[in-house]
């Protein structure tokens, strides 16, 4: 499908990606943790500032700005592809991550600019995943003002040597321009404790800064503000149509938490293995016994199928 929309490289643009059929994107922190890695060293490569990003289990919201229209699509390709490619090498499947097309919307001028920024940031608490923006930690608002909201302070010298390795590979992975894979996650993890892998996790997050917290601040003139701001009100998007799904996300982490406890998938990306037939019968009994639409169980497993858009009548 033709892009009919261009970015204006005098704004900012709102992009919007959701999951191939709505499906979601996002199982788990590794998830996240690729994701946020790729899009660090692909808006690198393509001189691409970010002003926010959010992760919202089957779709995203990005606002960037950049030096061209190109920029941002090759930006855009590459860095979709490369996680597509990551997300299913991970359980061993193929097939579409995306939509083939994401959606773009420009922003000039301030007020705009604001409330496209507002909309993105308050995503969580429009799906009923948190009382405010700062609460919600895949919006990444809290990196803002601290480099560890989700755990103890990291000082090096009294951690562990496990988390001293890990730290010393991050490091080396990030000085030389590569993203953190699954495998490398995983390693990671599985050598440290829980209160460590809440520091690994909060250390990655600055050490790849994504955002360029103080271009967004700037549009508020203080980071008080800003905040102020969002609490009072979600933004609005009126030039871009997101397709319909349920109003609140809150079942996807406790169905992710039942596929790990009730149903034995240490990874609940694994339930991506299972064959087509045997992830409808799980849906189809997650609906019944978790009391969840058919919309919220088949996009986590894959198997929730859009109806097809009307086209309108020629006259």
């Amino acid at each position: 499908m033709p892009r009919t929309i261009k970015y204006d490289s005098r704004g900012i643009a709102h992009i919007y990606q959701r999951g191939f059929n709505m499906s979601v994107l996002f199982y788990s922190v590794k998830d996240i943790l690729v994701f946020y890695t790729i899009l660090y060293t692909k808006k690198n490569k393509y001189n691409v500032i970010v002003l926010g990003v959010v992760c919202m289990y089957n779709h995203y919201h990005l606002t960037v700005t950049a030096g061209s229209h190109e920029d941002i699509a090759n930006f855009q390709r590459e860095f979709e592809s490369t996680y597509a490619r990551e997300f299913n090498n991970e359980v061993g499947i193929k097939g579409r991550v995306f939509e083939p097309v994401y959606g773009l919307s420009n922003k000039i001028g301030g007020k705009k600019q604001r409330e496209a920024t507002a909309y993105l940031y308050n995503n969580p608490v429009e799906k009923q995943l948190s009382e405010r923006a700062l609460d919600y930690k895949w919006n990444f608002l809290s990196y803002a003002e601290s480099d560890c909201p989700y755990s103890e302070k990291l000082v090096v010298r009294r951690s562990s040597k496990q988390m001293k390795k890990c730290l010393q590979k991050v490091n080396f992975m990030f000085k030389n321009g590569y993203y953190l894979n699954y495998d490398f996650l995983r390693e990671c993890f599985s050598k440290l404790s829980a209160g460590e892998t809440n520091q690994l996790v909060d250390y990655v997050i600055v050490k790849y800064k994504v955002v360029d917290y103080e271009r967004t601040i700037r549009l508020y003139g203080s980071f008080e503000t800003m905040i102020i701001a969002f609490d009072s009100n979600t933004g609005c998007e009126h030039d871009m149509k997101e397709e319909y799904s349920d109003k609140s996300y809150k079942p996807y982490p406790r169905l992710i938490h039942s596929l790990i406890h009730d149903y034995g998938f240490a990874n609940p990306k694994d339930v991506l293995k299972l064959d087509y037939e045997e992830r409808l019968r799980l849906c189809n009994n997650l609906i019944r016994t978790q009391h969840v639409s058919s919309f919220i169980a088949g996009t986590l497993l894959h198997v929730y199928q859009p109806k097809p858009k009307r086209r309108k009548r020629c006259e």
